[in-house]
Parts: C-alpha cells; structure tokens; sequence
C-alpha cells in the first residue's frame, strides 16, 4: 500500500468518525425525547459514514492548503450542532424531511464520488444534477437549518452561520478547481442553478 492509499484510509476514517458521533449523539436525543426529526438526522448522518468509507479516490486532488483548511473545516463543523430547545419544531422537521429527501436523491446520483477538499472524479451530469450543480450541499443547507429550528441556540446559530460561509467557500473553490475541465465548463454552462432552482 502506497502513501496516497494510506492517507485516503485514514482521512476517511476520521471523517466517518466525527459523523459516527454526531449520529450518537442524536440517537440518545430521539431516546429521551422520542423527536422524530433526531431520528432522521441520525439517518442522514449516517448515510454521509458509509460513503466515506466506500468513496472512489479521486484523480486529481487541490493542493492548496486553504482548500484543504475551508474543505475539512466545512466537513466537520455540523458535527458541532447539539440538542437544544425548539423555535419552531414544526418547520425545522419540514427542512429536514426535506434536506434528507434531496440528499438521498444527491447520494443516488453521485454514488461514491463524494469528497471533502476540491478533487477530480468522475463529473456527474444526471439525476439531481441535471438540475442543480450541488444538490448534496442543498440538502445540508436544509438539514442544518432545519436542526437549527428544532435546537435553538446560540451555540447553533455560530454552527449554522459558519458552516453556510464555509459552505460557500467550498462551493467556490470546487468549481475553480473543475473549471479546468472541458467537461466541467460545459456542465455549467447547460445547469444554471447552484444551489436552490431559480434562488441560486
């Protein structure tokens, strides 16, 4: 096993370890309060371990130290979010149906091709991203929000705020990082929407 191998082990490791906690911690909060929206989260979380653990290598990968940094930082800091007291339970459980929803639409049109840093895979085109150009990091926005009514807190809020500007930047970043692609250039030129149809 060379280098590369063993750093693409250990980094998803990691990764699929910050994800397994954060899906505890909402298992135990479903088991005291027997909230459904802990649940799904848990669901969702848990969809993000195994395609870590299962995610193709990538052909390129972005060696900028600041890519890395926003890509890491971005990756784990929704793990921060804790049960808190509700908003508004009701519209938060309607974001993350809906977040869970998309994402498992995203997660069926991207297989094994998700990354943490700006990487050349394989550049998907259908599915939910004959629609939007990062269906994955919609959902997250509505997952995160969407937590963010059921546990409000300032704690939360700071999570939520930071996570949405690193979100951002990455979306940035990874689209700098592709647009040396043809294939990249002509995707984006066919599918508008980056995030939310008709919004951005």
């Amino acid at each position: 096993m060379n280098l590369a191998a063993l750093r693409s082990i250990i980094g998803n490791i990691v990764i699929a370890a910050f994800f397994t906690v954060f899906v505890y911690i909402n298992l135990k909060a479903f088991g005291t309060t027997k909230d459904a929206s802990y649940l799904l989260v848990a669901f969702n979380e848990s969809l993000y371990v195994l395609l870590y653990a299962i995610r193709r290598r990538p052909v390129a990968t972005s060696t900028s130290i600041s890519d890395w940094g926003i890509g890491f930082s971005g990756t784990f800091i929704g793990t921060l979010l804790r049960p808190a007291s509700p908003l508004s339970a009701t519209v938060g459980s309607v974001l993350i149906v809906i977040g869970t929803v998309v994402n498992i639409a995203g997660i069926i049109s991207l297989n094994r091709s998700i990354g943490t840093v700006p990487a050349q895979r394989t550049i998907k085109t259908r599915g939910m991203y004959q629609y939007i150009r990062h269906p994955m990091y919609a959902s997250e926005l509505c997952v995160i929000f969407g937590y963010l009514a059921v546990n409000f807190s300032l704690a939360n809020i700071a999570v939520t705020l930071c996570n949405s500007i690193l979100l951002l930047m990455r979306i940035g970043r990874e689209e700098r990082f592709l647009s040396r692609d043809s294939g990249y250039i002509a995707y984006v030129a066919r599918t508008r929407w980056k995030l939310f149809p008709f919004v951005y």
